[in-house]
């Protein structure tokens, strides 16, 4: 049976790896299969030549040298040096970006694929999920889904609509944007762009987005640096979700998450309750999630967003039950 020519040239790339020495044609002729379907040595050089400038072609350093063979005046070789890929290192952003890809893929033809290069990553040091940390966290399918079409939209330069539910709103409204970028920030999911109806850059988290749908390729407005992208999200989320120092009270053997975090405390006797006052320095929106999730055992004492907030969730959460 004949070999294929990509055969071949793998036949050809893995016999050059595995030696020190330089080769000549007429060895590489004998141990490399494929090329014993030449009909005599004119053809096998033809063969060779091109095979040669292939390989060189995509980047494989091909190495000529005195060969060990008598009477033969060049052989080849590939060097180790010049071939093997440079140690793997990812930033745990990075890294959740490919846990969350494998997330995304996890159906379909890309499943295998991004499983391989999982695999591959772990056996080179390497554990996406693990680095990862708090970094990224996209486990709502929802949210996984509406992950793998703003990346394609990302990618491919086409326009992005969907319907957004800002913090405290139980309405959503039609967005249209040109994405420019998307990733994890803080354990958030985002996307950046050029909104289209308000005329300027905007941010939305991932979690308050639905009916994600990619549109025709266009570009109104040239993209920004990524630092200067990067920069429009972090100022963005530090004015959506600033740090605040709150004072939380919470019932004795109760909201241990909050104690955990507290960076200073007094017992405190309220609503006829022993509990403690926790002197706290969190993100608005994460502190505000972790008191309502506490019901009456924690309340928000200050500063007055704080409560603010703590009261929209409770409110939504009673009038989604009813």
């Amino acid at each position: 049976m004949s070999t294929s020519k990509s055969q071949r040239l793998v036949n050809l790339v893995i016999c050059l790896r595995s030696t020190s020495a330089y080769l000549s044609a007429g060895e590489i002729r004998r141990m490399v299969q494929g090329y014993d379907d030449c009909e005599n040595e004119a053809a096998y050089l033809r063969m060779f030549e091109r095979d040669k400038r292939e390989l060189r072609d995509v980047g494989v350093p091909l190495e000529q040298g005195a060969s060990l063979a008598p009477g033969s005046p060049a052989g080849y070789r590939i060097p180790a040096r010049g071939y093997e890929l440079p140690e793997i290192t990812l930033t745990p952003e990075q890294a959740g970006v490919l846990a969350v890809a494998s997330e995304v893929w996890r159906e379909g033809e890309r499943a295998a694929r991004a499983d391989g290069a999982l695999a591959k990553l772990t056996a080179a040091g390497i554990d996406p999920v693990h680095d990862a940390g708090a970094t990224v966290s996209v486990e709502d399918p929802a949210e996984l889904a509406a992950a793998a079409v703003v990346a394609e939209a990302v990618a491919e330069s086409r326009l992005l609509t969907f319907a957004h539910t800002p913090a405290g709103a139980t309405e959503p409204s039609a967005r249209r944007i040109e994405p420019w970028w998307t990733g994890s920030r803080h354990g958030n999911w985002y996307v950046v762009g050029h909104d289209l109806d308000r005329g300027e850059p905007r941010t939305f988290r991932l979690v308050r987005v639905s009916d994600v749908r990619v549109g025709q390729a266009r570009r109104t407005v040239p993209v920004p640096p990524t630092t200067e992208v990067l920069a429009l999200l972090d100022d963005a989320i530090s004015r959506l979700n600033p740090v605040v120092e709150a004072t939380v009270w919470a019932a004795d053997g109760h909201a241990a998450e909050l104690r955990a975090m507290a960076r200073g405390s007094g017992p405190a006797t309220r609503f006829g309750r022993a509990g403690i006052d926790l002197e706290v320095s969190a993100p608005l929106g994460e502190l505000s999630s972790m008191v309502a999730s506490q019901g009456a055992d924690a309340v928000a004492l200050r500063p007055a967003e704080l409560r603010v907030r703590v009261v929209t969730i409770l409110t939504a959460a009673q009038e989604a039950v009813r």
